[in-house]
């Protein structure tokens, strides 16, 4: 995608020092101090963004005492660089790299903070670069207290030197998102929260404020405690699923249905233990907002297919072994008996059952697409047995009302949680406040909400049937109606922030970016 055009924000200019219209060679030392120390850190970005060249031989430094000519071009190539840095890039430097001086990472902050009409792309660096001025340089005893507003403060000064632990009324918020940080135990939570969202609808409207010396400090401080928590819950999902997998293998059960978070209905788990312990590799070559949500979204769905199948155990639980003789009691307890291969789990919501009048108005074909029951297994085929005919995609019409029914049927207990339809055989994973928007009475912000759902199912569904058939036609239809509704959605998201219900922008600016994420997967199968 194309990244959106900054918007500029102007700073308030403060009181007017002599040695900004006439520097004095003091300054200019200054300055090009504050350059030498940073060079091998752009020199780096440069080389790995395509970026223009760097005036020196590599390993070669910019001299100490440069003539005036040397000075200017130097500085022009670093403020070049910095018109073309993003926040994500930074993000992806190693952090060996990043990390490597204290003092350079000092002087490149000090740079952005410096620069005078400031972008929002110049706001996500410096928001970025604070959180990780504090992460290399706070005392090791922070990382497992509390961290209060002084302690914040008192790292930053180097870089920040009228750092402020003043709370500000307007940052409020932070607290409340912070306590529901604190009260959350998974990636989902977090996700339905919407606290990413949040807080950055809080930076978006904080404008100039933002770089308020105190506000900085706060910011600094949420994106720690962010950070913090979301490493913790990250390990806490991998270990839930590790210890599904190790559930299911003691079990005796080598496969399971994941095809909610995108695999197959009758995964090994070897593989899948095998996709979850290098399930941090994609970050390293795909680093985008969408591909970012979408692995998420996925390593979620995944714990979600391995705890449902793991609770399908409790619910049909083995049969004993028969009581061994007397006379081989003695004898090693014998391995507990396999289960036979059990049909796919059914979803997190149950079917919906039908009324008798929509019954006889479905075609006999559409009924059984309908029914979110789990599929048979099927006989092997034939080498030479020609593959089934697609099955025919739902419209947007027929998609919307089987969601509904399903939902209506059997909605979901009370707390934010995800919930699961299934159409045409394929799991649709809904969030709560998509959930809502089906079975409550909604306004516009509802009626989106199902609109997104929708175009994100039939989307899913076309990319199963392209994955099992090779069908190319109706994912073609389906990346087209997905594509026009992400544009009518985002600028439905601009409209909320507008008129400041945040609710309505975090909801909704969520299920575009998972709208965003199938669109990126499905034109990969395109292509």
């Amino acid at each position: 995608m194309t990244p959106k055009a900054p918007t500029t924000l102007k700073i308030p200019a403060k009181p007017a020092k002599p040695q900004a219209s006439n520097p004095t060679p003091a300054d200019f030392a200054a300055r090009w101090s504050e350059a030498r120390c940073a060079y091998p850190l752009y020199v780096t970005l440069a080389m790995q963004f395509n970026f223009p060249p760097p005036p020196h031989p590599p390993g070669e430094l910019p001299p100490a005492r440069p003539t005036r000519e040397v000075f200017d071009r130097d500085l022009q190539w670093l403020d070049a660089i910095d018109e073309q840095l993003r926040a994500v890039q930074i993000r992806q430097l190693p952090p060996e790299t990043l990390n490597a001086s204290e003092e350079a990472l000092r002087a490149f902050i000090l740079r952005q903070l410096k620069k005078r009409d400031k972008t929002t792309v110049d706001r996500d660096k410096i928001d970025l670069l604070l959180v990780q001025y504090f992460a290399l340089c706070a005392p090791e005893r922070l990382y497992r207290s509390e961290i209060k507003l002084a302690d914040v403060a008192s790292v930053l000064r180097p870089v920040l030197s009228e750092a402020d632990a003043t709370p500000l009324e307007w940052c409020e918020p932070i607290e409340t998102m912070l306590a529901k940080v604190d009260g959350s135990h998974s990636l989902r939570d977090l996700l339905e929260e919407g606290i990413f969202e949040k807080g950055r609808l809080l930076k978006d409207s904080a404008g100039c404020m933002f770089y308020d010396p105190a506000a900085l400090v706060t910011f600094c401080r949420f994106n720690f405690l962010l950070r913090r928590a979301f490493i913790r819950m990250l390990h806490a999902d991998l270990s839930a699923i590790k210890q599904a997998l190790d559930n299911l293998e003691v079990a005796g059960i080598k496969t399971a249905d994941c095809r909610r978070a995108g695999f197959s209905a009758a995964e090994t788990t070897v593989q899948v233990r095998y996709f979850c312990e290098n399930w941090r590799q994609p970050f390293q070559k795909d680093y985008t907002a969408n591909s970012v949500t979408r692995a998420f979204e996925q390593l979620l769905a995944l714990r979600a297919d391995l705890e449902e199948a793991v609770a399908r155990i409790g619910a049909n639980p083995a049969p004993k072994p028969p009581v061994q003789p007397p006379m081989r009691a003695a004898t090693p307890a014998p391995e507990r008996p396999r289960k036979a291969a059990a049909p796919a789990p059914a979803s997190n919501i149950a079917a919906a059952p039908k009324q008798p009048a929509s019954r006889d108005q479905a075609p006999p074909a559409q009924k059984k697409e309908q029914t979110p029951a789990a599929a048979p297994k099927k006989p092997a085929k034939a080498a030479s047995e020609p593959v089934a005919a697609p099955v025919d995609a739902m419209d947007p019409d027929q998609c919307m009302e089987a969601i509904w029914e399903q939902l209506i049927a059997a909605p979901p207990s009370r707390g934010r949680s995800m919930s699961t339809v299934v159409l045409q055989d394929v799991k649709v994973l809904l969030s709560s406040w998509e959930v809502a928007a089906f079975v409550s009475d909604g306004d516009q912000e509802a009626e989106d909400l199902r609109r997104a759902v929708v175009a994100r199912a039939l989307l899913a569904q076309a990319m199963d049937q392209r994955k099992r058939s090779g069908e190319e036609d109706a994912l073609a239809s389906a990346l087209v109606l997905a594509r026009s509704e992400v544009s009518y959605f985002q600028g439905r998201v601009e409209q909320a922030k507008r008129a400041k219900n945040t609710e309505a922008a975090v909801n909704l600016g969520i299920s575009t970016k998972r709208m965003l994420s199938f669109i990126e997967e499905a034109e990969k199968l395109q292509s």
